[in-house]
């Protein structure tokens, strides 16, 4: 009987963490994980996530890392899930061979809406595609 309930409360617990939310969208370091691209039709894994990240502040703003440049900039959202980002200024060091510094920012400037999930965050990027992050 023990056993039982043991497993039991094991599996109601594996559950609620599913169903609960990769964390809050402010305050947190989201690392650009992959993105898929609607035309042409692809789908890309980020190898070096740390080196891509955004931080959503609770005033609007973010700071960002793409590679090796610091990127600021604001966000907004309404109607729900819909979302605005709007970078600003930026380093521009060249990064070197294989960054994908450009592409992450310009990702995130097409942004139209997000979802938060167990498995992080997505950004759409309205027809384009999505950018997938995790924390």
């Amino acid at each position: 009987m023990t056993r039982v309930l043991v497993l039991t409360l094991a599996f109601a617990t594996l559950l609620i963490g599913c169903a609960t939310p990769a964390g809050s969208l402010t305050n947190t370091t989201w690392k650009w994980s992959g993105s898929t691209t609607t035309s042409p039709a692809s789908q890309t894994a980020v190898p070096n996530p740390d080196n891509y990240t955004i931080n959503f502040k609770p005033n609007n703003t973010f700071d960002a890392k793409a590679d090796c440049n610091q990127v600021s900039g604001s966000w907004s959202t309404d109607n729900g899930n819909s979302m605005t980002i709007k970078p600003g200024p930026s380093t521009l060091a060249a990064c070197g061979p294989g960054s994908l510094g450009s592409q992450f920012v310009a990702g995130l400037t097409q942004a139209t809406n997000y979802v938060l999930d167990a498995n992080g965050m997505t950004l759409t990027l309205g027809t384009a595609g999505t950018m997938t992050f995790h924390q």
